[in-house]
């Protein structure tokens, strides 16, 4: 074969890989046809994640790690000498506040792993019912009967929920409809609902990464109510 043609056949597959390129990375602008997230849902706790057992989880991996650095730094755990009197879910935790100097000067404040508990539950508890409408490039989600909130493809919105002000963006993935929430705290969120055909059950998975206790994931799974 001639140098020629191979260098034909080269141009050839370099063009279809730049148009393959391309393609991938055009914007979607409306819904898949095949989507089955219309309806209306309702929550199977059998079949979904603890999002208390999950929270749990990662919150005492986060406290150990502190634990073990503050005996290294110290010689001691400081939260061994905290006073707990203040045991109310809500109230600052100072469990991990470090010892003063030699000169009676304060300790430094250590993170407080009680609120962020608390805002990690009320974030991640899955609604016990949704309903999602999705028209073209809008989707609608109501959850347990609250103000419906509607996400547009391509559109850049800011809201402030539990977890810290946010902008959030909505996109397609084949079939899965997610939603990436860039909170102010550097804690990226995504939100993912996806309908297995087979089954027809819509699995709503929420990932936060907080800065603190690192990657915590709760996947939730409804069936048609």
């Amino acid at each position: 074969m001639s140098e020629r043609p191979l260098s034909v056949v080269r141009t050839a597959l370099c063009a279809l890989l730049i148009a393959g390129g391309l393609a991938a990375c055009e914007t979607v602008t409306t819904a898949p046809a095949d989507t089955h997230l219309n309806g209306d849902w309702r929550l199977d706790k059998s079949a979904s994640d603890d999002p208390e057992a999950t929270v749990a989880k990662v919150m005492n991996a986060a406290e150990s790690k502190l634990r073990q650095r503050l005996v290294r730094a110290y010689g001691q755990d400081p939260s061994d000498q905290a006073s707990h009197d203040d045991s109310a879910p809500d109230a600052p935790d100072y469990s991990f506040d470090t010892p003063g100097d030699r000169y009676g000067g304060p300790g430094r404040v250590g993170p407080d792993f009680r609120g962020l508990r608390l805002r990690l539950r009320q974030a991640l508890t899955p609604p016990a019912s949704l309903n999602l409408d999705v028209q073209g490039d809008l989707v609608t989600i109501t959850a347990d009967q609250l103000p419906p909130r509607a996400y547009r493809l391509g559109e850049k919105i800011s809201r402030f929920d539990e977890y810290g002000t946010a902008v959030i963006t909505a996109t397609w993935t084949h079939a899965e409809f997610v939603i990436k929430s860039n909170y102010s705290g550097h804690a990226p969120r995504t939100d993912t609902y996806v309908v297995d055909p087979a089954t027809g059950a819509l699995t709503f998975t929420q990932q936060i990464t907080d800065p603190m206790v690192g990657k915590i994931a709760v996947r939730s799974v409804y069936r048609r109510s």
